[in-house]
């Protein structure tokens, strides 16, 4: 049986981890020369571009 110590860890590693993800995504799409227009400006990848 999982008893609520375990839960209350095992939830704030992974919601640890998912934060780490996110950084570290907005990160590298904000320092990828590729995903800025001409004028500079931080334009979101399609669909297409991430895959």
């Amino acid at each position: 049986m999982i008893m609520d110590v375990q839960l209350v860890v095992f939830t704030n590693m992974l919601s640890t981890l998912l934060f780490y993800l996110v950084i570290h995504y907005h990160y590298l799409a904000i320092s990828n020369p590729k995903s800025r227009n001409e004028s500079g400006i931080f334009s979101t990848p399609g669909f297409q571009d991430i895959v």
